[in-house]
Parts: structure tokens; C-alpha cells; sequence
């Protein structure tokens, strides 16, 4: 299984554009770094501490780690769960977003991110999501869910990304 940039741009040269997107045929989420700050006290009875945004961006241990995102092989069908527990299809190990922090969907050939009405909610290209109201991606938006920024890349858009970059 691949886990970072690197790897997944390593696969790209070897694949080819065609290969690659045959191979790795759902969107991910790439973590950019950190942003925001989180202040002392705001630690709720969940365990979840608040976020408050910043200009900044700051390097983390996840950055460069890319999260695909798919159902859990056992998982009831449905949109993709995405929080930092074990429950969740997408598993993000950051104590700033929540047990169960959003969800994703694909509902007419469409993508939906909901935030699931978390203490530091969701951001959509710097625009707060209203919780429980369905937003459509369309790829390359840069969201931040609790202090974690990512970007989120439909498959052919991820392939997109490495020939930019090559």
C-alpha cells in the first residue's frame, strides 16, 4: 500500500498517465501541512481541542501523506466516513478533527463533502461548511479539516498532478 507523495509519484513514471489512473481509480486527500493555531482551554469533553485559524502553514508529520478515499472492505455502502478513529473508511490521526468529522459522497457522478457538525469544522477553499449541508467538489480544492490542510484530487486530477509536476 502506498502512503506518500513520493510513492504514488514513483508509480506514476513507472504506470504512465492511462496506467496510473486505471490503477488508482478513486480521489484522495493530500495533506499540504498544518494550519491554524490551537489555543490553551478549548479542549472539549470529546477530547477534541479547538482550532483558530491562521495566515500560516506549517509543516507536519503527515505532510506529503496521501489518504485515498474509499470504503473500508467491510464497511456498509454508503458515502466514505472520515475522522480520527478506527470506525471512520478514512482514518486521519489528527486530535484536532473529530471522532467522526465529515463524510464524502458520490451522489449523481458527483462529489459531496459534509461536515458533520464538528467543533472545528470544515473548510472548503477557506470557506467555513454550514454543518449537515452537502458541498460539491469538483477536485483541487484545498480543505481544512481542524488544523490539518489537504487537498482533495479526483483520480484524474491526482495523474494531472504528477505530469505537472514532472
Amino acid at each position: 500500500m502506498l502512503n506518500y507523495l513520493r510513492e504514488y509519484e514513483a508509480e506514476y513514471k513507472r504506470l504512465g498517465a492511462q496506467g496510473f489512473v486505471r490503477a488508482y481509480p478513486w480521489p484522495v486527500l493530500v495533506v499540504t501541512g498544518i494550519g491554524g493555531e490551537v489555543q490553551d482551554g478549548n479542549l472539549s469533553r470529546s477530547g477534541t481541542m479547538t482550532a483558530v485559524g491562521g495566515d500560516y502553514v506549517e509543516e507536519c508529520a503527515l505532510a506529503g501523506r496521501v489518504f485515498p478515499v474509499v470504503k473500508g472492505r467491510n464497511s456498509a455502502p454508503g458515502p466514505v466516513t472520515i475522522g480520527r478513529c478506527a470506525d471512520n473508511d478514512l482514518v486521519i490521526p489528527e486530535y484536532t478533527m473529530s471522532k467522526k468529522h465529515c463524510i464524502l459522497a458520490l451522489v449523481d457522478g458527483e462529489y459531496r463533502l459534509t461536515d458533520l457538525g464538528t467543533r472545528n469544522g470544515t473548510r472548503v477553499n477557506d470557506v467555513m461548511l454550514t454543518a449537515l449541508r452537502p458541498h460539491r467538489l469538483q477536485g483541487e480544492e484545498r480543505l481544512r479539516m481542524g488544523r490539518l490542510a489537504l487537498v482533495f484530487h479526483l483520480p484524474s486530477g491526482f495523474g494531472e498532478f504528477f505530469q505537472r509536476r514532472a
